[in-house]
């Protein structure tokens, strides 16, 4: 299969992003999971007390384990945190002991999607995602 087919062929993208009040601080996630130009499903929840990077590995894991769960093979995920994207692809080295267990949680959950892409995008191009886990924080 061809890159640009397999490119074009997906329908499945999903915004995460994590959030700290005081960083540490209450945190939560928000995930929007989007097929086809329409919001298909969310999660928004409360994660407890927790860094702004460990939140946003957080919301990445949620979404992964959606696509496990619902055996999604074709998927792009898109996070304001450059941070964890360029871990996740390998360009960044884990440095900080209390996120590798989460990256390791993640690659583990990234094995079993045949067709992962992950991107960087600006806060402003996340706002959904950003809606969904304050709303978290606020409830």
């Amino acid at each position: 299969m061809s890159l640009l087919w397999w490119y074009l062929s997906l329908n499945l993208n999903i915004y995460c992003d994590g959030a700290s009040r005081s960083n540490p601080g209450d945190a939560s996630i928000g995930v929007s999971i989007v097929e086809n130009n329409l919001e298909k499903a969310t999660i928004s929840k409360k994660i407890g007390i927790a860094t702004n990077n460990v939140a946003e590995y957080l919301a990445l894991i949620e979404g992964l384990k959606y696509c496990v769960d619902n055996k999604v093979q074709n998927v792009i995920f898109y996070l304001d945190s450059n941070l964890v994207v360029e871990q996740i692809m390998g360009n960044y080295k884990v440095k900080s002991e209390n996120l590798k267990e989460h990256y390791e949680e993640a690659i583990n959950l990234i094995s079993h999607i045949e067709n992962f892409s992950i991107h960087h995008i600006y806060r402003e191009n996340n706002k959904r995602a950003d809606q969904l886990a304050n709303q978290a924080l606020d409830s």
